[in-house]
């Protein structure tokens, strides 16, 4: 299991240039994921103005908002994204043009983008209370996001890269980003 914390992450700014991003985690590791393809890659964003989102054609996206009142992607032909309810993980794909407009004022964004040739993806919240086991099928990574409170292995903002099963043990009750990539 690798550990890593704010000082592990880059801030770089969109691949369609629109905004910034805070990239938790890369693979490969030191991609650049504005000219190179990619297995996956976990990010937030921050979001303070209504725009198209960056193209990602052959990769699957999972966002959910983390803070603000939210915003709305649309999605042309494949409908309209509601995104106003915090941690409620919601998927679309990277080949779709996508505008987003905010409700009310910037917001933040937690993203998985995963390449749909190479692995398939989830993306779940779970409050922790204590001890609770995280079982990985084979060729199966996980990447826990510590988004409030604080777990033995890891505090708010750490992330936790694993790819095998491992054991979380809340220290206070902690709200978790999980998103699964499991490799075709």
């Amino acid at each position: 299991m690798r550990r890593l914390t704010p000082a592990d992450y880059r801030r770089m700014p969109w691949r369609n240039g629109g905004g910034t991003t805070t990239e938790i985690l890369v693979e490969p590791e030191g991609v650049d994921v504005a000219k190179e393809r990619f297995h996956y890659r976990v990010s937030i964003a921050e979001v303070a103005s209504d725009g198209p989102f960056s193209r990602f054609d052959g990769y699957d996206r999972h966002i959910m908002l983390l803070s603000g009142a939210g915003m709305t992607l649309d999605c042309g032909r494949h409908g309209r994204i509601d995104l106003v309810t915090p941690f409620e993980p919601q998927a679309f794909s990277g080949d779709w043009e996508v505008h987003g407009a905010l409700v009310a004022g910037a917001v933040r964004d937690f993203n998985v983008i995963v390449d749909r040739a190479r692995a398939s993806s989830s993306l779940a919240v779970r409050v922790l209370a204590e001890r609770e086991g995280l079982t990985l099928a084979p060729a199966t990574a996980s990447v826990v996001h510590v988004i409030s409170g604080a777990l033995d292995q890891a505090v708010e903002g750490d992330t936790l890269v694993a790819d095998a099963s491992i054991e979380l043990v809340a220290r206070a009750p902690a709200r978790v980003a999980i998103a699964r990539i499991t490799a075709r």
